[in-house]
């Protein structure tokens, strides 16, 4: 099965117990390889409080997700590890867009 990239933001995703973590905000593609190896997702609240992390109406956090994680894809992006494993891997948030390196 093949997707255009354009069509996985907003797409859900649920940790290995079905807790739904957030959406896709974008894939990230290696330049090197051509491969999405990670997808961004924007975190909903409740997952947001679980994992320890700021959630503001405005500014909602996002976290990066390695591709190698995914345990299946389709309506919805099912991950093989639960949020507490998502929650010890606490340093691959993503940082805020403003503070993004100009290069």
């Amino acid at each position: 099965m093949h997707l255009k990239l354009s069509e996985l933001p907003g797409r859900p995703v649920l940790d290995a117990n079905g807790t739904v973590l957030g959406d896709i905000k974008a894939p990230l593609v290696d330049m090197e390889t051509w491969l999405v190896d990670t997808l961004r997702i924007t975190v909903r609240r409740r997952a947001a409080r679980e994992m320890a992390l700021t959630w503001s109406f405005f500014n909602r956090p996002t976290i990066d997700v390695p591709t190698g994680l995914i345990h299946a894809a389709g309506d919805a992006i099912i991950l093989r590890v639960s949020m507490a494993e998502l929650r010890e891997q606490a340093p691959s948030a993503a940082p805020d867009d403003r503070f993004a390196p100009i290069h």
